[in-house]
Parts: structure tokens; sequence; C-alpha cells
């Protein structure tokens, strides 16, 4: 079993479309979903309706969980035409619709249409994820973070059992809250690899390529997707954060949350003070529940929680 270091860009940047494309998104995504509507690309008209509100996607759009967007568009722009026609056939018969007539020269693996595709997402992607990436990265490896912690504390058993509400762990099975879908999945030595997604909705999701290890997408808990639209902090709001946490606390917390795992060293030139001060307020933050740090090497990396991002982001509203 793995735990992935970030997220899965051409995952997230396909599935956000589900999304979009919601009637009713919920206090969670509205504010997203309105964001993003704006910004759509006409590009992108193609892709969506390759991409169902309901879930339904073709595989081939999302090849194992890549963090690599360019890795990734590669993939799905020399997938097999077998596998195209495969895909195709089952998305349409699953969402019980016909094809667009411009799919057939993709199931047929034309160049062209593969090419019109992939740059449909990633056009996509530069218009609605890539301005919120450090959001996204931030809430990710928030994510992994937590589930490593309860993996050394308490063992593999808590931390698959506390993953999310959709997930049971009944050992030697984990299940999947999924509606639409009823099977077993034997990993035949295979392993398993969590990924946490920001954009797969309210429950947990199963990619299967054979010979690879299942990967399982889990939501990140959050109460409101933030978007890149929120205006800059006033000095006015600087000086209410500041009459909460302290001003140069509030400073720290302003840093880390809008460079997501900020190094202390990084944070003490940002902030313009001494590392053995950020020190200081980052022990604070942390018993307050505002940050977690994480250590790579020698590096003490700082993220907000979702307490701590969402004082921030509603200061600045």
């Amino acid at each position: 079993m793995s735990l992935a270091e970030g997220p899965a860009l051409l995952t997230e940047t396909v599935i956000s479309l589900r999304i979009l494309q919601q009637r009713r998104p919920g206090p969670v995504f509205g504010t997203w979903q309105r964001w993003a509507r704006q910004r759509m690309p006409r590009s992108v008209h193609r892709l969506r309706s390759l991409v169902q509100p309901n879930g339904a996607v073709p595989d081939f759009l999302t090849p194992n969980d890549y963090s690599d967007l360019d890795a990734g568009l590669d993939a799905v722009l020399h997938t097999p035409k077998s596998i195209l026609r495969t895909d195709l056939d089952a998305f349409a018969q699953f969402t019980n619709a016909r094809l667009p007539s411009w799919a057939d020269p993709l199931s047929e693996g034309c160049p062209r249409a593969l090419e019109t595709l992939t740059q449909a997402m990633r056009d996509w992607h530069k218009a609605a994820i890539a301005p919120m990436g450090q959001h996204l990265h931030s809430r990710i490896k928030e994510a992994r973070l937590s589930a490593a912690r309860t993996l050394l504390a308490e063992g593999l058993d808590a931390m698959l059992s506390r993953l999310h509400p959709t997930i049971s762990w009944k050992s030697p099975v984990l299940e999947l809250a999924c509606p639409d879908h009823d099977m077993d999945i034997y990993l035949e030595g295979r392993g398993l690899r969590l990924v946490p997604s920001l954009f797969c909705g309210r429950e947990a999701a199963i990619n299967l390529d054979p010979g690879l290890p299942p990967v399982v997408f889990y939501p990140v808990a959050h109460e409101t997707l933030w978007t890149p639209d929120r205006p800059s902090a006033s000095k006015t709001d600087q000086g209410t954060l500041g009459a909460l946490l302290g001003p140069t606390r509030a400073a720290v917390l302003q840093v880390i949350t809008a460079g997501y795992g900020i190094t202390t060293t990084e944070l003490a030139r940002h902030a313009g003070i001494s590392a053995a001060t950020v020190s200081h307020h980052t022990a604070l933050l942390r018993e307050a529940g505002l940050i977690a740090t994480h250590r790579t090497g020698p590096h003490a990396h700082h993220l907000p929680t979702p307490l701590g991002a969402r004082l921030v982001n509603n200061r600045q509203e």
C-alpha cells in the first residue's frame, strides 16, 4: 500500500468537469462552480460531453494517478485503439446515451481527434485548476499527512478506517460505498494506492488498470472550496486578523496559507523575522490547530489546516 505524495493532476482536471455540470453542487462546490463556469474555454465543450455529472467518465481519460500533467496527457494521447473503443462503448452503455459523431474518429485512434481532446484537457487545467494550484497541493498534502500520522501512531487498521465515511475497513476487506457499482476486486499481490482528491465528490472512487495497483481516490474534507478570485487582504482585514492572533502570528499564518508546504527558512524570509521567532509562532499555531508541520530530511514544511485556511480566507472576504 502507498500514499500519493501529491494530487493526481490529470484526474483532478477531468473529474472537476463533473462538478461544473451538476445542477446543485451544494455549498462546498457552489462558489467554485460559478467561478469556473465563467472561465470555461470553448474547446472544453467537447471534453465535457465525455464527463457526466453523475460520475461516468471513460477510463482512458484518467490513466493511473499521474501527478505530472504532461505525462498524463501523453498517456492519453497514446492510448491504444482497442482501449479507446472498449472504454467509449462501455461509457455509452453505462450512460445509456448515444456518443456524438465526433467520437467515431476518436474510437478509431485518430491522432487529430486525440490531439484535440488532450488540448481541451490542457485548456481546462490552465483555466480552472492551475489558478488554484497552491490550494489544491496544500489540501492534498494535508490529507496525506493526516493519514500518515494515523498510520504511524495507531497502525494500518486505524488509518484505513478513518480515510472517509464512504470507506470501511473490515480486515482483510476494504469496502467503498459506490451505489452504481457492485464488484469484488482482488489485489493478487498488486498492492493498493491511496490518493486524496479535491474533486472526486462525496464518495470514494476506484481506478483500475490491469497489471497496476488499484488506485482509490478519497475525498478531502473541506467545507467550501477555495477559489482564486478572492481580493487580497486589505489593511483593515489584516488588522482584524492581527487583533485576533497578534500581528506577527497573523502574518505567519497568512504566508503559510499562501505558500503550501513552505519551509521555516522561506517563512522567515517572507515574514521578515528570524527562524527562531518563526519556530515560536508556528508552535503556537500548531497548538491552536491552525497549521500542521511535517519534516522532509532537515526541513520543516508548514501547511494550513482547514481551520487555519478558513480563518485567513474568511478575513479576506
